[in-house]
C-alpha cells in the first residue's frame, strides 16, 4: 500500500470504531469522518475512496488498526487521535467502548497523558464546530 492509502486505512478503521462505540453512527459522524480526512490529514479522494472500499477494508481487524497507528509518525498521530477523539465528542457523550478504544489507540500510539490530553482538547475544539446531529439533518 502506498503511504496515503496506509493513512486513509488508519483512519478510517480508527474512526469507524470509535464510532461504532457510540450508541449509533450518526450522519454527522460520517461526515466529520470525512471532512478530517480531506481537510486535516489531506489526503486525496481517490485514497478515502480505496481505503473505505469493502474489498479493502473486509480483512482488516482492530490489530491490524493499531499496528499501522503505532507506525504513525508522531504529528500524524496526534492529528489521527484528535480525530478519533472528535468523533467521539460530537455525540455529547462518550460511551464505554469508545473510552477503551481511545485507551486502545492511545497505547499503541505510545502516548503520554499530556499529549493524549493535548488531543483531547484540539478535539474538543473541532467538533465545538461541527453541527449537532438534529443540526445536521435540519431537525
Amino acid at each position: 500500500m502506498s503511504g496515503e492509502l496506509d493513512l486513509a486505512t488508519t483512519w478510517f478503521l480508527a474512526a469507524r470504531t470509535m464510532a461504532c462505540g457510540g450508541e449509533k453512527i450518526s450522519i454527522a459522524e460520517e461526515a466529520a469522518a470525512g471532512l478530517f480526512a480531506r481537510a486535516i490529514l489531506g489526503l486525496d479522494e481517490e485514497s478515502c475512496i480505496a481505503a473505505k472500499s469493502k474489498e479493502h477494508m473486509q480483512s482488516l481487524t482492530l490489530i491490524d488498526c493499531m499496528s499501522m497507528a503505532a507506525k504513525l509518525p508522531r504529528g500524524t498521530a496526534d492529528q489521527v487521535m484528535a480525530g478519533v477523539m472528535m468523533i467521539a465528542y460530537s455525540a455529547a457523550s462518550m460511551q464505554p467502548l469508545q473510552v477503551r478504544w481511545a485507551s486502545m489507540l492511545a497505547s499503541a500510539m505510545d502516548m503520554t497523558e499530556d499529549r493524549f490530553q493535548r488531543c483531547c482538547v484540539n478535539a474538543r475544539v473541532i467538533s465545538s464546530m461541527l453541527p449537532h446531529e438534529q443540526e445536521a439533518v435540519g431537525g
